[in-house]
């Protein structure tokens, strides 16, 4: 089952990767106002840590061979009782778990930044 781990944090990992590209490049858009930009980065990454905890709940009823950690894997790895065939959607409940965790820790230093510059931006503001 360690192969099945392996390449489930392969699949999962590169479809957060994408979407943090995806967030990263709205929060340049925002670049011109920081506290901009780290609050949709916040908003963005909570929005994605919701989806995984979506995932998580989720793992265990779906069909194995329709994902894409299945279909990466070899066929003498692959799950062919229904005892494997529970194993594998326990493995992908806790590699979603892994990255949604990931991402709510993410998206609160993103908050956190988005206070901290907002504070800042309103000293700055009333100093002049």
């Amino acid at each position: 089952m360690e192969k099945v781990r392996e390449q489930a944090m392969v699949c999962v990992g590169r479809a957060v990767f994408f979407s943090y590209l995806a967030i990263s490049m709205v929060m340049l858009g925002f670049m011109f106002d920081l506290v901009l930009f780290f609050r949709s980065g916040a908003v963005l990454t909570v929005t994605l840590s919701t989806v995984l905890l979506w995932f998580v709940q989720t793992a265990h009823l779906r069909e194995p061979s329709k994902t894409e950690t299945w279909l990466l894997l070899d066929q003498k790895y692959r799950p062919q009782n229904d005892h494997a065939i529970r194993a594998f959607g326990q493995i992908m409940k806790e590699v979603y778990g892994y990255f949604a965790t990931a991402a709510i820790w993410i998206g609160l230093a993103l908050a956190i930044a988005s206070l901290v510059f907002t504070q800042v931006s309103i000293r700055f503001m009333f100093n002049f």
